[in-house]
């Protein structure tokens, strides 16, 4: 994209100089046509002259224009083989990382007078104790609280929110 806008730049400033000497020639023969008009072939054959000198000129730049704008893409086409490969090596050790933290298990057991329950199995007895109870799904839970009272042999449950004694029994 780069190579195509410096390419269309030079264009585009060649082309304004050899408007700009044209006009200046055609304005300067315009004058000397009014002055004096025994001299209007003269002028013409000057204009002629200046705008054939111009086209070359505009030719010469354009030509300049294209071979720096092939070095450019030569150049670039170099530069990016090299640099896109560090770049795809270095985002794979990243993911890496990410998959070895999510794979971490976590399990909390709870013993006590001889029994044994995980946090999990008490919060999925507390799902289904309030799923019976209030007649709603699973999904409309946002949040759980569970608070073990050993010495009552009871957890008591705040589900979204609300809690008005509920309990599940050990």
């Amino acid at each position: 994209m780069a190579t195509k806008r410096t390419t269309k730049k030079a264009e585009t400033m060649a082309a304004k100089k050899a408007a700009k000497s044209a006009a200046e020639v055609k304005a300067t023969a315009a004058a000397e046509v009014k002055a004096e008009p025994s001299k209007a072939e003269a002028v013409k054959t000057a204009v002629v002259e200046t705008v054939k000198a111009a086209t070359e000129t505009v030719k010469a730049a354009t030509e300049t224009v294209k071979e720096t704008a092939k070095e450019a893409v030569k150049e670039t086409a170099k530069a990016p083989a090299k640099a896109a490969a560090p770049k795809a090596e270095a985002k794979k050790p990243v993911a890496r990382r990410t998959k070895k933290v999510a794979v971490a298990a976590e399990e909390v057991f709870i013993q006590y007078a001889g029994k044994e329950f995980t946090t999990k199995d008490l919060v999925a007895e507390v799902k289904k104790a309030w799923t019976e109870m209030t007649g709603k799904k699973e999904e409309e839970i946002q949040d759980i609280k569970v608070y073990v009272k050993t010495e009552e042999n009871k957890a008591y449950y705040v589900v979204n929110g609300e809690a008005e004694g509920h309990y599940v029994e050990l």
